[in-house]
Parts: structure tokens; C-alpha cells; sequence
């Protein structure tokens, strides 16, 4: 006889038999979803609580992951899942807290596409697949088929258009939009190989997981963006172990998502090796990053010596191409620039700026030194070997707002010296800012650079940038800080033309966030990846969204004529306006419409753009502005506010185009004259010219070999390039085009030989290099409505960027400098309407179009910025705040200056 106690033991067994069995039965699926993704898939998401943020549309999402770019892609297939039932509460009960994995496939050559797999045998989940596989008629049809023995079913809207194609395995449901996705399941399922054990248990510890198979990268390597910025492909070469799986962890902070890099097995990354001994050191050099910046790598260290050991060790089984470029260097000048670790301190930063298009970036480099005289000593004897053995045409030092800046003809010394993430300095120059060596990838990055510092436009000086690095772990030896707002041009611009459309759906999500940072950890040979994710807060009060504002306004006795020019005050960093009156004033106002000072100028400012300068060499900057028959340049003063110098030249007639270089100012007048200044010793020539040149258009400095010429373009169209001493360069001059020229645009092309573009009155857009040959690959002839119609070409307000634009008596059209359509204006004064390009960064461009009576501004996709067209006199002056993420708009009304703001979302 069973006594009781074993009666007891015995029940309790068959009760967790029977509790297991029901477990698997009713609750658990038989096998992980990874055993049904076809090999092919490049790229894995897993989660189980993304998917809440299909249901819960007035609550934030929790994980604030639903509206990160891979995470929205991949739950867009999984909204049309949901929605193909019309019971919203089965279908959230069906999806809810389910580890729900996508896969991402390419299905053909231009198409990629999801996989999902939702486990299904949980109790009550047949509900949901019974109304999915016999929908209501009147709305969706459902039609079935075989394939290998395997059931695949398809659903189609009322009008025959496909949802998607699913079919029900093993307790999963496995959806794709794709027929062929599907049918490669089935394969997988049919092969009848022993179970995959799944490659990112550790993944299962946070709240999702995006996995990549690195082999399967290849297979859509040619999507893949080949130019964007190289430096940041060459870093995740360098960092990324195989197979990385990214786990994102639960949120702490509002508008903060965390992730780190999880990979199996023991990895050798050989580039973060070499910081495997050294200790990371403070960030100290935010008062030295400009704002525009749009990618930031970042190498911290302590023992120099250690480093160069590791860093050559690196080159010998890493970077042989630059290690024999280095050595080849070392033999032909009679240096060794590996001594230049010698002076190294603790970190070394590259900062890559935005660009505007598919360009080549400007990068700045900034160098920490130990001892800062010897580093300059160190640069400058460098710069002298390397000097002695180029060619005849040197480029001649020269002097930017006190600041001493040299070339040295070493290309790509960044890259001899730290490896290939630091390429992009095909030519260099360099200045010394305390005891930080600043190098620059060519002279007119160094200009920019140097201007953003005198503006205040850094880091240090932004509570965004300052409270994000505050953000960062002091642990990390390498780190990269990504701003997709500024890099999403240079993202968009460098894929192929037919993945574009598919691509721009996703920049408003790409740009809600506002800094991605990947910090690397190294300690002995362990490695860590960590990701750090800042979004862009929301605003709660959508009605506040893309409103104008009137902000402040101020009323005078006399009216105001011409547009607002907007200036920077270097002492206090504020943005402050520059306007002109009817009484021949010109006044200072600050950005809250209070005056500071005005000053006489007697004519109207007939300048499109103040030109920024360091005409007096006194350290502060000045801008270069022009009257009928003179040339000013405004001072801002500390004390005083506006001041006013006029260049001592006597014109023959008004002035009839402006320029300048790194150090000079370029002048021509009514009467053919072209004068140079020199902006280091204020001595002003006067160029003799070969023959007389009569009705100057344009004048832009251009560079060929190394040396400095002077592009000069007629009315008549008549291209001439002349040495500043006066005789013309072989080949030219020219006439390329056949109609009358509307503007002259100069290009940087190979061996930075400047190429020059114009662009005629017709829509000819034609292409010369300096020996004077048109490059017919680049010419195009803009398609031209009628004979009404005309082009003219549009600059930014710091005219460096430019667009066409195509009038007729019936359209105004915006063109890329491509000749492809941006925006198409409906209803203006199509002739006639004043047009202003403002390009603010951060990936901000508008059109401003005023019409003779009120000013509308446009964004690149058409949309009118703001409720409402303002009244206005002129076109206005446009900035940004990227703290409050606004717009502020300065609009002259008559005797009425107006700020408004309105709100970006």
C-alpha cells in the first residue's frame, strides 16, 4: 500500500508534467523564430514591447525606439498585420508582449523587403488567425496556394491589391509582402538540418535588438551610400567586430535611448587595440568645435609613447599602403614623421562639417600638444622639407583674424600619423590655437573654421552640444559623434539615383534625432561598443507647430529699404541686424528689435551678401559690403555698435562685381578696371590686363597648379583667366556659351584645380577646366518651356551654395545646380518675384520669395513655412535656433521692422 506522503509526491509530479505539457502546447512555440529566416537576410530586429506603439497613440512610447528609423521600417509591416483583422482588441491581444522578430531581406535588385515572425500558439491567438484567414469578403480576400507540401496564403484589399502573404508553421505566423520571401521560408524549412541555435542570446536582455550578418552585407553593397563620408565607413571598419548585435537597453531618460555593440566569441579589433594600454583622458576641446559639424571622431589617450609603438605596430599589419606612402615620404624629405608623437598630449579630434550636397566634406583636425612652441617649431620644419621639393607654384602663407596659417604639401598627413579613419586632407593647412595644432583639409575650410570661432559658433558655447557630452562615458578611448540632421544630405545625395525616392521617407525620422555617439571601450584585449542616442524633443502642443510668432517689432519715422543682413556679434555671440533707411542711415538693431546705432552711408548697400573679412588684420572680423561707386566694410565695435571704412579708390563708374581669396579682394568697375587688395597690408593694384575688358559681369578668383589666377566673365560672354599680374592663362580667353551668360560659378575639381561653371540666360549649362577645354560630360541644356522663359542662378546668404531657377510667364521653378526640379511655385509674380536662398544648416534650406507686397518662405519640399505670408517692403533674413528649434525670420513692413518666430517640428 502507497503511503500518503508518496501519494502526495507522485500528484505533485504528474501536476508539473501536466502544467509543461500545457505550457508547450498552448503557450510556448516549438521552435525560435531564427530557425525559419533564410540565409540571405542581412540584417535581424527582435522585440517584444515595440510593438506597443501601435496601440498606444496618445501615450509616449515607452521604449522610445517605434520612430528610430530600422525599428519604423520594420513595424510597418507589422501595422499592416494588425490592421487586416477588424477586431482592434484580438489583434492587440494577439501581438501583445510577444518577442516578435523581423528579418530584411533584398528581393530584388531594387526592392528590400521584411520577413516577420510572430509566435502563435499562445491561448486565444487562433481567434486572430481564423479572421485572417477568412476575412469579411466585402473588405479583404484570401487565396491560397502549395508550395512543397506548405500552405501559403495570400491577402488582397477589396480592389485586388496585395497586403501581404503569410503562412501558418510550427505556432508561428510568418508574413512577408513578398511571394518569393515566403517561398525561401518554406526552403529553409525544408532543408531538414539540425536546429540553428540562435547568435544573440545575450540580445534577450534588452528591449530589442538590431542584429547584422556581415557576410550578407555584401549582397547589398552596391545601395549602400559608396560616398558617404568615407572617414565614417573607415571607423566602423575599424570597430565593428563580425556579426555585431546591437542590444538597446530599457530608457532612463526621456528622449535618450541607450544601446551597446554584443558580439560571440573573442574578436581582435586591430585599430582599438592600439588604445588597449591607454587610459581615456577628459573631452577639453568643445570651445573648439564649430557647430556644423556633422561628424566628430574622437581618440583619447595618455602614454605618447605607448601610443606611437601601437600605432606604428598597427600600420605594419593594418595600413601597409599608408605605412610604404609614409616610409616613401620619409626618404624623399629626410624626416621622420612619426616624430611627431612626440607631442602629442591626450587626444587628438576630426571634425568633418556638413555639406549641402554630394560634396566633398571639409574636415578640421585638432591636435593636442604637450608643449606647444615645439609643436609649431615641429610643423613649421616640416612644412619648409616639404616645400624645398614641390613645384614651382607654392601657396604663400597668410594671416586670418590673428591667427598665422601655413600649408604644408604633404597629402593625407592625418592618415600617415593615425590611420585611415583621419583621411580626407589631400591638401593641409595649419595655425596654432593655444596649445591645440589646427590643421584643415584646404585654405577655405581653415577661413570658415576661424569665422565660427570668432562668431562663437562652438560647442562650448551651446547648452545642446555641452549637455550631450555630458552625457558621454569618461571610459571611452575612441568615440564618434554623428549629427544625422547635419550629415542626411551627404547620406541622401551619395546613393544611387534609384534608391533615393524610397530613401527620402525617412529624413524627418533620420533628422528627430539629434546626435548619435558610439564610444569604444578598450581594456587589456576586452572591447566594448556602446551607443548613445539623443532625439530631438517633441513638442506637446502640435498647434504651436509651423505658426508665425510675432516675436518683437519696432517702429521708426522713416522707412526701411532693401533686405536685413544679419551679423554676429564676436563679444557676446548674439545675432544682430543690419538695415538701411530712406535717409541714407544704416542701423544696428539686435534681435529683439532694439536700436544699438546708426550711421550715415549716403547711397543704398547694392551688396546681395555681406562678404566676411579680416580686412585690418586687427583680429575681428569685418564685412565686405558695396554702394553704387563705393567700397565699405562694417566694423562691429564693442562700445559703439556699427562702424563704417570706405577702401580709398577712386572707381570709373559704379562698381560692377566683387570677390575675394584667401587674403585679397577682387574689384571691377563700369570702366573694365580690375583692382586688387591686399588685406595684410591694405595696398591696393590696379591689374593690367592684355586688352581692355569692357562690361564685367563676374570675377572670381580660381586655382590651378597651386597658384591663384583671376576667372573674369563679359556680358558678351567672354570667359577670360588672367594672372594677377595681368596676362592671360593659355587656353583662354573663350566663349562657351551661345546665349548671354547669367552667372559664373566656381567648382573645386581633381588635384583641387578649380573648374568653372556657367550658365546662360538660355538654361545652357556648360563646364570649363583651366587649360580652357569644355567638359561636354557635364554640360546639359535646361529644358526651356517657351522663348519667355529665362534662368538665373541663386546663392545662399553665405554664398556658398547655389540654385537655378526657371522663369516663365507662368512658372517660377527652384533647380538643383543639377538641373533637377525642387520646388515649383505655383501662384507669384512669375517674372518678377525677388528670390533669397538661405541654407541655415542642420540641413535647413528655404526659399524666400517676395512678390512686391508680402514674403513666403518655402522648404525644399514645397511646403510654405509658416501660416501665412508676412507683408513686407524686402525679402527677409532668416536664422536658427537650434536650442528652441525655431526659426527666427527678420521682415521689414515700411517704418515697421518685424521678428518672428515660428516653430519647427
Amino acid at each position: 500500500m502507497i503511503r500518503t506522503k508518496y501519494l502526495w509526491y507522485i500528484n505533485a509530479l504528474l501536476a508539473l508534467v501536466a502544467i509543461y505539457i500545457a505550457y508547450r502546447i498552448w503557450f510556448a512555440p516549438r521552435r525560435d523564430a531564427w530557425n525559419y529566416i533564410p540565409d540571405n537576410a542581412f540584417l535581424v530586429v527582435e522585440s517584444s514591447q515595440i510593438q506597443h506603439s501601435l496601440f498606444n497613440k496618445k501615450e509616449l512610447d515607452s521604449t522610445q525606439l517605434a520612430d528610430i528609423p530600422f525599428f519604423y521600417d520594420a513595424l510597418q509591416p507589422l501595422k499592416q498585420i494588425a490592421h487586416s483583422i477588424d477586431d482592434s482588441a484580438t489583434a492587440q491581444k494577439f501581438l501583445y508582449k510577444k518577442r516578435i522578430t523581423y528579418s530584411l531581406h533584398r528581393e530584388t535588385k531594387k526592392n528590400l523587403e521584411y520577413i516577420v515572425y510572430i509566435p502563435a500558439g499562445a491561448f486565444g491567438d487562433a481567434s486572430f488567425l481564423h479572421q485572417l484567414a477568412t476575412p469579411d469578403p466585402a473588405k479583404r480576400k484570401a487565396y491560397g496556394r502549395n508550395y512543397r507540401g506548405v500552405r501559403l496564403e495570400e491577402l488582397y484589399s477589396v480592389n485586388n491589391q496585395l497586403l501581404f502573404n503569410f503562412l501558418v508553421y510550427d505556432d508561428f505566423l510568418i508574413c512577408s509582402g513578398s511571394k518569393v520571401l515566403l517561398e525561401e521560408v518554406v526552403n529553409r524549412i525544408k532543408l531538414g538540418t539540425p536546429l540553428e541555435s540562435m547568435p544573440f542570446k545575450e540580445s534577450r536582455r534588452g528591449i530589442a535588438h538590431i542584429y547584422f550578418k556581415s557576410r550578407n552585407l555584401q549582397d547589398v553593397a552596391d545601395i549602400l551610400p559608396s560616398q558617404l563620408s568615407p572617414n565614417l565607413i573607415e571607423f566602423f571598419g575599424n570597430i565593428t567586430p563580425r556579426n555585431p548585435d546591437i542590444v538597446f537597453e530599457k530608457p532612463k531618460i526621456p528622449n535618450t535611448v541607450s544601446a551597446y555593440i554584443y558580439s560571440q566569441g573573442t574578436n581582435t579589433i586591430p585599430f582599438l587595440g592600439i588604445f588597449s594600454q591607454q587610459m581615456p583622458q577628459p573631452f577639453t576641446c568643445t570651445d573648439l568645435i564649430p557647430e556644423n559639424t556633422a561628424i566628430t571622431f574622437r581618440i583619447s589617450f595618455k602614454n605618447k609613447t605607448k601610443l606611437a609603438q601601437d600605432f606604428n605596430n598597427y600600420f605594419r599589419g593594418n595600413e601597409q599602403t599608408l605605412l610604404a606612402e609614409r616610409d616613401s615620404l620619409n626618404r624623399f624629405l629626410g624626416v621622420n614623421l612619426t616624430s611627431l608623437y612626440s607631442i602629442l598630449k591626450n587626444e587628438v579630434v576630426l571634425c568633418e562639417m556638413e555639406t549641402s550636397a554630394d560634396e566633398p566634406s571639409k574636415k578640421i583636425l585638432l591636435i593636442k600638444t604637450d608643449d606647444p612652441a615645439e609643436a609649431l617649431n615641429m610643423f613649421d620644419d616640416l612644412a619648409d622639407d616639404a616645400g624645398k621639393l614641390s613645384s614651382y607654384f607654392k601657396p604663400q602663407p597668410f594671416s586670418y583674424l590673428n591667427n598665422y596659417v601655413r600649408n604644408i604639401q604633404i597629402s593625407q598627413l592625418p592618415a600617415l600619423l593615425f590611420g585611415s579613419v583621419f583621411r580626407g586632407f589631400a591638401d593641409c593647412y595649419y595655425t596654432q590655437i593655444g596649445d591645440y595644432m589646427i590643421l584643415s583639409s584646404d585654405d577655405d575650410a581653415m577661413r570658415e573654421y576661424l569665422n565660427k570661432l570668432n562668431f562663437g559658433q562652438t560647442w562650448a558655447k551651446s547648452n545642446i552640444y555641452t549637455d550631450f557630452v555630458k552625457k558621454l562615458r569618461p571610459q571611452a578611448q575612441v568615440t564618434a559623434i554623428i549629427s544625422p540632421q547635419r550629415i542626411w544630405n551627404n547620406l541622401y545625395y551619395s546613393l544611387p539615383q534609384k534608391w533615393r525616392s524610397s530613401t527620402i521617407k525617412h529624413e524627418q525620422r533620420a533628422k528627430d534625432l539629434r546626435f548619435v555617439a558610439v564610444e569604444n571601450f578598450v581594456i587589456n584585449n576586452t572591447f566594448g561598443t556602446k551607443l548613445l542616442i539623443e532625439k530631438v524633443p517633441q513638442t506637446q502642443k502640435e498647434v504651436l507647430v509651423n505658426r508665425f510668432f510675432l516675436q518683437d517689432s519696432l517702429s521708426t519715422g522713416t522707412a526701411f529699404m532693401g533686405k536685413p543682413f544679419i551679423i554676429k556679434n564676436a563679444y557676446n555671440t548674439s545675432e544682430e541686424i543690419l538695415l538701411q533707411r530712406a535717409d541714407g542711415q544704416a542701423v544696428l538693431l539686435s534681435n529683439s528689435a532694439k536700436e544699438i546705432n546708426q550711421i550715415p552711408i549716403g547711397q543704398p548697400l547694392t551688396s546681395t551678401y555681406l562678404l566676411p573679412t579680416d580686412y585690418f588684420q586687427n583680429g575681428a572680423l569685418h564685412y565686405l559690403a558695396t554702394t553704387a561707386d563705393k567700397l565699405l566694410f562694417f566694423t562691429r565695435e564693442n562700445q559703439t555698435g556699427l562702424m563704417a571704412n570706405y577702401a580709398d579708390i577712386d572707381f570709373n563708374g559704379s562698381i560692377r562685381a566683387v570677390a575675394a581669396s584667401e587674403t585679397k579682394i577682387y574689384v571691377a568697375d563700369d570702366g573694365g578696371n580690375v583692382y586688387i587688395i591686399n588685406e595684410e597690408t591694405q595696398k591696393i593694384n590696379r591689374v593690367r590686363t592684355p586688352v581692355h575688358l569692357t562690361d564685367i559681369i563676374r570675377i572670381q578668383p580660381v586655382k590651378f597648379k597651386n597658384n591663384t589666377y583671376l576667372a573674369i566673365l563679359q556680358k558678351d560672354g567672354t570667359l577670360n583667366v588672367i594672372y594677377e599680374a595681368g596676362p592671360f592663362l593659355k587656353g583662354f580667353p573663350i566663349v562657351p556659351l551661345s546665349a548671354r551668360p547669367a552667372e559664373m560659378v566656381i567648382e573645386e575639381g581633381q588635384g583641387k584645380n578649380s573648374i568653372i561653371a556657367l550658365i546662360s540666360e538660355t538654361g545652357e549649362l556648360k563646364k570649363v577646366d583651366m587649360n580652357g577645354n569644355s567638359l561636354s560630360a557635364a554640360n546639359i541644356q535646361l529644358e526651356r518651356p517657351d522663348k519667355a522663359t529665362v534662368f538665373e542662378v541663386i546663392f545662399d546668404q553665405n554664398h556658398k551654395d547655389w540654385l537655378i531657377v526657371r522663369r516663365t510667364p507662368t512658372s517660377l521653378l527652384i533647380m538643383s545646380k543639377q538641373g533637377g526640379p525642387i520646388i515649383e511655385i505655383g501662384s507669384t509674380n512669375f517674372m518678377k518675384s525677388q528670390l533669397r536662398y538661405f541654407d541655415l544648416g542642420n540641413d535647413l534650406r528655404f526659399v524666400g520669395i517676395f512678390d512686391g507686397k508680402n514674403n513666403t518662405l518655402f522648404d525644399f519640399k514645397g511646403q510654405m513655412l509658416g501660416d501665412k505670408p508676412l507683408a513686407a517692403t524686402a525679402l527677409p533674413a532668416v536664422s536658427y535656433s537650434e536650442a528652441y528649434n525655431k526659426l527666427f525670420i527678420y521682415n521689414t513692413n515700411k517704418t515697421r521692422f518685424e521678428v518672428w518666430s515660428v516653430k519647427l517640428k
